[in-house]
């Protein structure tokens, strides 16, 4: 039996073989066939995977051929294509903890409207601010850490800290080191600075040294422990003599006790 077809309608016949053939191949050798395959922000149709390997995919889509890295690709496609995923351990609540999920925190609808609620207070107060008003902040800031430097060196001076650390008490951070050496410390307590939670406990024990060594009352230490009162107790110790300086007799005062009890004898 002879098929005969119209002479136009032979290239239609071929384009339509052409399309077909594909489809029909896969389906006869059992190659896999997927109507969509998504790949980050590529969607691909009709997909024919020619062949898999360890690290790639190589598959026949509706517009040509494409070579996928099994690596860029997410878990789900990497399981629908037949890879074994190995999925990882669900964290632990300790690591939950320590490592919280950023990104749903800063998708928060609350935080976002805190963020705006923010920018929009801040905004016209950063635009009436000039560049003399901006110098006088800076100016005002950097008078405070100075005379904060000069508490923290009263404070060094008084406990007989050695000179050579003194310079330290104007550095951000290695101002502990001396003042951490008034209280009688080691100044390997300044790697703490590295861990908040510690450090909070050792600036409690720091706070009952200090005041030990400069001979003062507990109470002191107490207010070294709370917002606001920490700052005169520190110019407290900064400013008060100490015990030994009040039993110290002034040099320039003769004493008569002595000849007194000879003459009483």
């Amino acid at each position: 039996m002879h098929l005969f077809l119209p002479a136009g309608l032979l290239p239609l016949a071929v384009l339509c073989w052409v399309c077909l053939l594909p489809g029909a191949a896969a389906a006869a050798v059992g190659e896999e066939a997927y109507p969509t395959l998504t790949v980050g922000p590529d969607v691909y149709t009709n997909v024919i995977v020619l062949n898999k390997t360890r690290s790639d995919v190589f598959i026949q889509h509706a517009h040509g051929m494409a070579n996928l890295k099994v690596k860029e690709l997410d878990i789900p496609t990497q399981i629908r294509l037949g890879y074994h995923v190995e999925m990882p351990p669900p964290p632990t609540r300790l690591e939950r903890v320590l490592s919280p999920d950023v990104t749903s925190f800063e998708n928060d609808p609350r935080v976002q409207l805190m963020e705006e609620q923010l920018v929009a207070r801040l905004d016209p107060i950063l635009d009436r601010l000039d560049p003399v008003t901006w110098a006088s902040i800076v100016a005002g800031v950097g008078l405070v850490y100075l005379l904060y430097g000069l508490v923290c060196r009263a404070i060094c001076v008084k406990a007989n800290v050695r000179t050579s650390l003194l310079p330290f008490v104007w550095l951000p951070v290695l101002k502990q080191i001396p003042l951490f050496r008034a209280a009688g410390m080691s100044s390997a307590w300044l790697l703490t600075t590295l861990l908040p939670p510690v450090y909070a406990i050792v600036y409690m024990v720091w706070s009952f040294k200090v005041v030990q060594m400069r001979g003062k009352k507990l109470i002191y230490s107490v207010m070294l422990l709370l917002p606001g009162t920490n700052l005169l107790a520190m110019l407290y110790l900064a400013m008060a003599s100490t015990s030994r300086e009040e039993e110290k007799p002034d040099p320039n005062v003769i004493s008569l006790s002595g000849s007194a009890r000879r003459d009483a004898a």
